[in-house]
């Protein structure tokens, strides 16, 4: 959807504008989710975990953050203050944070993993839910690439961070930093975000039939919503496509940290911290490139869902290169390799955001949401069973082996679900 046209640069400009917003709330929301990964050998030692604890801890996130998905997306497509509900989930989710620094016994912090998990799991169905609206089509593959790379510098940022305040002063220092960063981030949404219906054409007409009073046809019409949704193929598509790939995302910002330090006996100190921020650097180029070659291809007259087909088949090889790392004994190898499966990553991810957007018109935060509920219900049970994996042995060679199955389930997915007839690319 074009924004309405103005002679001023700033309001001519005002989706990306936005679209910096976006990228910042999506910054913290996965530096705060971050932290723990990060931070969790000296969690580990303070609390005395083995691996098994540290995977019911790193999944606890996981469980209601995809829960919160079945509700967080109907809200989301309806709630028409977006100003003012956006900033309180962020504000929760930093409070969240915070008061991780302060716990005193592993329960709690579990319990507050699961309340983070229903904060943050309102930003990517809203923030792909604005970008459906205020971005035209040609330009959403490279808005998406953006708004999400926030998830992945925040990812390159989270280890020299939060190792810093680990090694220099304690590991809670780092959550607590995390958290407070949070709160300015409601300075520049406040201030750009004012009016969206007056800057972006048919801003209202998202809206009705939606305000009914009456609970039953409200009921109703969020049934409606959910079946509309669930019985199209692409959104079975797109769900299916995010069991390959999200569970390699989290494996790779949870678990690399406990792979370098228990498998190669990497020192929890700067040097993890380098190493992981270059492999997590690849991740957002992935995306950005990603986006960047749908984009290029789509000015050439190539099809959008040709473009994109394209990209992904080159990241899935890509992502390919992490069933070589078993095979190494070499840090420096390790980290070159496992940089290449995850610019995969990124660049496959990047499509995947844009194919939420064109199943249902009018329900992309529905969309993302249910895709995110069943993505991240099965990523939950993943993660979980890495820690069961490695707890004996210290030994990832059958999880990298596993991530490389499941890419190319995506990949598989990608071209028996993603068909012209089952999309609205518009």
């Amino acid at each position: 959807m074009n924004t309405i046209n103005d002679q001023t640069f700033y309001h001519r400009n005002w989706r990306w504008f936005v679209l910096g917003t976006l990228f910042l709330a999506t910054f913290l929301n996965y530096f705060d989710r971050q932290t723990l990964g990060t931070a969790i050998d000296p969690i580990a030692e303070e609390f005395g975990l083995d691996n098994i604890q540290i995977g019911n801890l790193l999944s606890a996130f996981l469980i209601t953050y995809a829960w919160m998905h079945l509700v967080i997306g109907i809200i989301t497509d309806r709630i028409k203050n977006l100003r003012l509900f956006f900033p309180i989930m962020v504000i929760g989710w930093s409070v969240s944070t915070i008061l991780v620094g302060v716990v005193d016994n592993y329960q709690h912090l579990i319990w507050l993993r699961y309340l983070l998990g229903i904060w943050e799991a309102v930003n990517f169905p809203i923030c792909i839910m604005i970008i459906s609206r205020i971005f035209p089509v040609q330009e959403r593959n490279l808005a998406l690439g953006i708004f999400a790379s926030g998830a992945f510098l925040a990812t390159l940022a989270a280890p020299p961070v939060v190792i810093y305040f680990s090694n220099a002063f304690n590991w809670r220092f780092a959550f607590v930093v995390a958290g407070s960063i949070g709160v300015l981030w409601l300075i520049p949404w406040l201030i750009i975000f004012r009016k969206p219906e007056e800057r972006v054409e048919n801003w209202e007409e998202y809206y009705k039939g939606r305000d009914e009073k009456d609970l039953k046809a409200q009921i109703n019409g969020i049934l409606s919503s959910y079946w509309k949704i669930i019985k199209a193929p692409g959104f079975w598509g797109v769900a299916l496509i995010g069991i390959g790939i999200i569970p390699s995302l989290y494996f790779a910002t949870q678990w690399f940290p406990r792979f370098f330090t228990q498998a190669l006996k990497v020192p929890y100190d700067q040097t993890l911290s380098v190493r992981l921020s270059a492999i997590y650097f690849m991740q957002d180029v992935g995306l950005w490139i990603g986006g960047a070659v749908v984009l290029f291809l789509a000015t050439r007259k190539v099809a959008i869902l040709k473009s994109r087909k394209t990209v992904i088949v080159f990241a899935w090889l890509l992502m390919m290169s992490v069933m070589v790392v078993p095979e190494l004994n070499s840090v420096g190898w390790s980290v070159f390799f496992l940089s290449l499966y995850v610019f995969g990553i990124g660049a496959f991810l990047g499509n995947q955001h844009a194919f939420k957007q064109d199943i249902v018109k009018g329900s992309v935060a529905t969309v993302a949401a249910l895709v995110g509920f069943v993505e991240m219900n099965f990523t939950s049970l993943v993660i979980k069973r890495i820690g069961i994996m490695t707890n004996e042995t210290g030994d990832f060679t059958q999880v990298f082996f596993m991530m490389a199955a499941l890419a190319t389930f995506a990949l598989v997915v990608v071209f028996v679900f993603m068909r012209k007839k089952w999309l609205r690319i518009e």
